[in-house]
């Protein structure tokens, strides 16, 4: 959907001309006209959708989304084109919306005859549903993150961050309780946080009390972004839901050591060999491990190296090897 508002300043427009961008309406908000209008926007939008599957090889789907339930089952209507889904979200979540839990159940169906790629391995996956890690780094940027990965110096006093919304479902809350009551307070430089939210005034009053200095960025581009990995230490993501937070692999790249919770497939990648996985996503056990992280540097320096190797997966050439093999030709559903 195309919104007729400001993009956010970690957006970025389509500059190759082998894109052309169709809108959709935009659809869903807090209100209750608002949610009603993924059903009054879906005739036209399915209008614009089976006009394009007319021109086309191939379709993708992101799901879940509200969309999905009414666009899952009409492209599965259809032999042609062929087409993929991409399930972005926790593939394990429990209590999901009921929306959630239908393009699910659709999608281990397949009724819409199609490859499912998802984050992680999971007990009982059918065979046409595969694991493909989410690509957020190139093979040029991987080695020159590494190098300063291999730099990077965890003497002294460190750096923390955090990348994304500053809401209280991606931790942030967490993240200024667990720091209040840490008791390496005198270990910590500073922490940056990149990104924005209606929350950021309630956020700022927060680290007022804090004895060492937070950095609101703001959203910041991928550049921009970078620069924040170079001078981490470590990143801090304790969410409650997620399917694959890229800026976990990204951070890593740069030798940023993650403290994250155990939610979806997060641990299948980054766990006790490579940073600090919370069981329990609370204060109480996100200071506990910050403190161990500060406590140990050599440990913490050995975890920043293995960390950095891992981010190998997540590059586009890597997700362009899979996309190749396993979907676009791969002779078997």
């Amino acid at each position: 959907p195309l919104h007729l508002t400001e993009p956010p300043g970690s957006s970025s427009g389509y500059k190759s001309e082998k894109i052309k961008f169709i809108p959709l309406k935009p659809y869903g908000g807090e209100k209750l006209t608002d949610k009603i209008s993924v059903l009054t926007t879906a005739f036209h939008n399915l209008g614009i959708i089976r006009d394009i599957m007319n021109k086309v090889d191939w379709i993708q789907f992101r799901a879940p989304t509200a969309m999905g339930v009414y666009v899952l089952p009409y492209i599965s209507l259809k032999s042609e084109p062929k087409r993929w889904v991409k399930y972005a979200g926790n593939w394990k979540m429990k209590n999901a919306p009921m929306s959630y839990k239908f393009q699910k159940w659709w999608l281990n169906n397949n009724f819409q005859n199609s490859k499912v790629t998802i984050n992680g391995y999971w007990d009982g996956q059918k065979k046409h549903i595969l694991n493909f890690e989410n690509p957020c780094i190139d093979n040029d940027e991987l080695e020159k993150a590494g190098r300063t990965a291999l730099d990077k110096n965890f003497d002294g006093k460190l750096i923390l961050c955090f990348a994304g919304a500053l809401i209280k479902s991606k931790g942030v809350d967490i993240i200024f309780e667990a720091l209040s009551v840490i008791k390496n307070k005198n270990q910590i430089k500073e922490i940056i946080l990149a990104g924005d939210g209606n929350e950021k005034k309630r956020y700022e009053k927060l680290a007022s009390g804090l004895d060492f200095p937070v950095t609101f960025a703001g959203f910041l581009n991928r550049q921009e972004l970078e620069k924040v990995y170079e001078r981490s230490h470590i990143i801090l993501l304790p969410s409650e839901s997620e399917g694959f937070p890229k800026v976990i692999a990204e951070a890593a790249a740069y030798g940023c050591v993650p403290v994250v919770s155990d939610v979806s497939s997060i641990s299948q990648y980054f766990n006790e060999s490579n940073g600090f996985l919370m069981k329990k996503i609370n204060p109480e056990e996100l200071a506990e491990k910050i403190d161990r992280a500060l406590s140990d540097r050599v440990k913490l320096k050995r975890l920043s190296v293995e960390c950095s190797k891992t981010a190998a997966l997540f590059t586009y050439e890597h997700y362009i090897e899979n996309l190749k093999e396993k979907i676009l030709f791969s002779k078997n559903i």
